[in-house]
């Protein structure tokens, strides 16, 4: 993907700026460089990602966008399910649990609620 770069001799993705939104039910927001990297770390980091329960339907839920690009993950308060990245690191249909540094990315944003169908995972 083309707004993805390596980061030096880390496994993790580097993200630049303006590169990725947070999106609601009716407005987006570009996520900080300092979410971007816990976004990257996250994504394609070393340490191992800890599962989390499903969150029930009609959960407060958004959407992880690349700039100009699809979704890549679905975020609730506290979870994030991974749309077609890392699939060796993240398993189709599971939720994960959000890092304590990202949950304040959906603040002021109007949600979108979570059904019981949602688009497949890796």
């Amino acid at each position: 993907m083309s707004l993805l770069l390596v980061a030096g001799s880390a496994s993790a993705k580097e993200f630049p700026p303006g590169a990725l939104k947070v999106c609601g039910a009716t407005q987006c927001r570009v996520v900080t460089d300092a979410q971007s990297g816990a976004f990257s770390s996250l994504l394609w980091g070393d340490r191992p990602v800890t599962r989390a329960p499903t969150p029930p339907v009609g959960s407060a839920i958004f959407q992880l966008r690349f700039r100009d690009g699809p979704a890549g993950a679905i975020v609730s308060a506290t979870a994030i399910r991974v749309h077609g990245l890392n699939c060796g690191r993240f398993q189709r249909g599971k939720w994960y649990r959000l890092p304590a540094s990202l949950r304040s990315v959906t603040v002021a944003l109007k949600p979108k609620r979570l059904r019981a169908s949602v688009p497949p995972s890796c």
